[in-house]
C-alpha cells in the first residue's frame, strides 16, 4: 500500500505543478484516492448517488442528510464525522457501525487516509437546518435517557462529547435563563443569561423561555457572531423544553 501511496504522490506532483495551484498536494492526492468512492458517492453539492453525498462530510453529524435513507445502525450511532471517526470508517466501517449497508471499505494505509481526509476537508459548506435538527434530537434523547449531569457533561465536552459539528453545538438554559451547558463555551455554565442580547439588542433568552413556556418548542431568529467566519450573521435556533430545561441548537442562515 505504501508503494501505491508513493505512486499517487508522484502523479499528483505533475498535476500540482501543471495547473492546480489552489489545491495542496495532499488534497490532489486525496482526489485520486476518492476515485475509489465515486461509484457510490459524489462531492458535488446536492448530487444524489447510491451512497450519501459527501460534500461537507467532515464535521457533519452522521445520518443527517434529509435526502438519503440511512441504515438503522448508522442512525443510532450518534457519530459526528471528525477525523478520528472517518479514519475508523474508511478503515473498517462494518466494525465501527455493525449493521451498516455500505460494503467494507478497507482503506487502511495511513498516508492514503491522510490524503483522502485532506480532500474531503476541502469540500466544505455550512451546516444547515437538517443537521441542527438531528443534533437537537440526539441531545434531547440523551437528556431524557441519561439525565442532566451526564447529558450536560457531554454537551460541554468539545473533544469527545459527540455534540460539536463544526459551527453547530448544543446549549441549555434553565427556565430562569441560567446556562446549564454550552458547547461553544463551557465556561458559561452556571452564568445568568436571562438579559443576554444579540447584536441588534434582542433579548433572545427571554424569547426562548416564552416559547418554551407557551409551546414547548419552536424557533428563534437573532443576529450572532459566527466565530468560524469572524463576522456577525443571522442565525436561527431550534429549541425544545425538556422538563425544567431549554435545549437548543442554532445554525447560520447565510
Amino acid at each position: 500500500m505504501r508503494r501505491q501511496s508513493s505512486a499517487i504522490l508522484a502523479i499528483v506532483g505533475v498535476l500540482a505543478s501543471a495547473n492546480v495551484a489552489a489545491e495542496t498536494v495532499e488534497e490532489i492526492a486525496g482526489r485520486q484516492v476518492f476515485h475509489r468512492c465515486q461509484a457510490c458517492h459524489s462531492i458535488d453539492p446536492g448530487k444524489l448517488g447510491f451512497g450519501p453525498n459527501l460534500h461537507g462530510i467532515v464535521g457533519r453529524p452522521a445520518a443527517s442528510l434529509p435526502t438519503f435513507v440511512y441504515s438503522d445502525g448508522l442512525k443510532a450511532s450518534g457519530l459526528v464525522w471528525n477525523e478520528e471517526t472517518l479514519r475508523k470508517w474508511i478503515s473498517d466501517n462494518t466494525k465501527l457501525v455493525p449493521g451498516t449497508r455500505m460494503r467494507h471499505v478497507a482503506i487502511t494505509d495511513r498516508a492514503e487516509q491522510d490524503y483522502l481526509l485532506a480532500y474531503l476537508k476541502a469540500q466544505s459548506d455550512n451546516m444547515g437546518p437538517a443537521q441542527a435538527q438531528v443534533l437537537l434530537d440526539r441531545a434531547v434523547a440523551l437528556l431524557e435517557r441519561e439525565g442532566p449531569q451526564r447529558a450536560f457533561a457531554a454537551f460541554n465536552d468539545r473533544n469527545n462529547g459527540g455534540f460539536i459539528a463544526r459551527e453547530l453545538y448544543v446549549f441549555v438554559f434553565d427556565m430562569k435563563g441560567r446556562y446549564m451547558a454550552s458547547g461553544a463555551n463551557p465556561a458559561l455554565t452556571g452564568t445568568d443569561a436571562l438579559s443576554m442580547q444579540d447584536a441588534e439588542g434582542k433579548e433572545l433568552v427571554r424569547e426562548m423561555i416564552n416559547i418554551a413556556q407557551s409551546a414547548g418548542s419552536g424557533e428563534v431568529d437573532y443576529v450572532w457572531l459566527n466565530r468560524a467566519e469572524n463576522k456577525v450573521e443571522h442565525k436561527r435556533s431550534f429549541i425544545r423544553r425538556v422538563g425544567d430545561y431549554i435545549v437548543g441548537v442554532g445554525y447560520y442562515l447565510n
